[in-house]
């Protein structure tokens, strides 16, 4: 499937003469995103925060890029980002910076709302007094379904967010979709469900699974603690998602759409599977945070209840049909391949 439109179909400019700006440019989507246009011979414009170690793995490849130009600051400063439009007059506009890991949220909430939603309408505010024509992408959750338990969930789906992050994000999901129905703006909100990849940070859970499994083949650790593994979640590829984003923001219409697999597996399966590309093929026993997961006799993965949410998303479960619908989107990569993927990575990383 190509990602690239025609100018004359969607109203873009050519590769060439295309101004892409990315926030949150150092994570896995925001990376992803600046190595697709990169590819395209399009300009690229990151942003990201200041690292005072001044490492940025994921645009490692990027920052040699003679399109790529790399910009420091904070998006919840309103004056530095009227700056950045006025200098570079973006055509496209990816909000991935966030606020992202949803514990972290619970902790420092007003900051995450600083974020995650005034950030985004202070951007929103720019773009329809500056820069009209400027396409904004808005990265929504599914953890807006939060306690919304009911299967093939979408953007339309009812929202019952239950903790600082989903609030942040259902409240800027509808302010992206205000301003396009009352300002006319080319607003579109991409809600997607769990992705992940190699680029995605080792505070997440997938990430901690595959990349402790690595340091336990390299005896570099003797086992894995984990919060509740029998959540259920719709686990996709970081590289399909973001395909499916440019997709988006390169149709004729603006519009809001659900990405996902349409699959379902829980924290435990994961284990499992990742477990299982090592050779290794886990027994539980006990039950609660008693539960513990083992191989020989040996006990390989224990319950810590310090990862405990302080509330729990159940389980997401999404429906990607209308995109495949409108713009011909499907996940390539499903569960197993993603473990696989994770998984080989990791170790590459670990036997260096």
């Amino acid at each position: 499937m190509s990602n690239k439109c025609k100018s004359g179909e969607s109203g873009m400019k050519d590769d060439k003469d295309l101004v892409v700006m990315i926030t949150g440019v150092q994570g896995m989507d925001g990376s992803t995103l600046a190595d697709i246009y990169l590819k395209r011979g399009c300009k690229v414009v990151g942003l990201d925060l200041w690292k005072a170690t001044g490492i940025y793995p994921n645009i490692k490849d990027a920052m040699k890029h003679d399109n790529f130009i790399f910009e420091t600051g904070d998006i919840s400063e309103h004056e530095f980002m009227y700056r950045i439009f006025k200098k570079y007059k973006p055509d496209l506009f990816y909000n991935m910076g966030a606020v992202s890991l949803v514990p972290e949220s619970f902790k420092i909430p007003g900051r995450v709302l600083k974020v995650n939603t005034i950030a985004v309408l202070n951007i929103l505010e720019i773009i329809k007094e500056y820069s009209p024509k400027t396409r904004f992408y808005q990265a929504s959750s599914s953890e807006q379904i939060g306690d919304n338990k009911e299967p093939n969930q979408n953007a339309d789906s009812r929202m019952l967010p239950n903790s600082p992050y989903a609030i942040s994000k259902m409240a800027s999901f509808f302010f992206t979709r205000l301003y396009r129905n009352v300002h006319g703006l080319f607003c579109v909100n991409g809600m997607l469900w769990n992705h992940e990849g190699p680029r995605r940070g080792p505070n997440f859970v997938t990430r901690k699974i595959t990349k402790g499994i690595a340091r336990m083949v390299t005896g570099k650790q003797d086992h894995l603690e984990l919060g509740n593994i029998n959540t259920f979640r719709d686990w996709g590829l970081s590289q399909d998602y973001c395909e499916a984003m440019v997709l988006m923001m390169e149709s004729g219409t603006p519009d809001d759409y659900s990405v996902s697999t349409g699959e379902t597996h829980s924290v435990k399966e994961f284990v499992e599977h990742a477990f299982k590309c090592v050779g290794v093929n886990i027994e539980w026993k006990g039950e609660g945070t008693e539960e513990k997961g083992y191989f020989n006799g040996m006990v390989l993965v224990s319950i810590n209840p310090k990862f405990y949410r302080p509330v729990e998303v159940e389980l997401l479960h999404g429906d990607y049909s209308k995109i495949k619908n409108e713009l011909g989107w499907e996940p390539v990569t499903k569960f197993a391949e993603l473990v696989e993927i994770m998984m080989e990575n990791d170790l590459n990383e670990e036997c260096e």
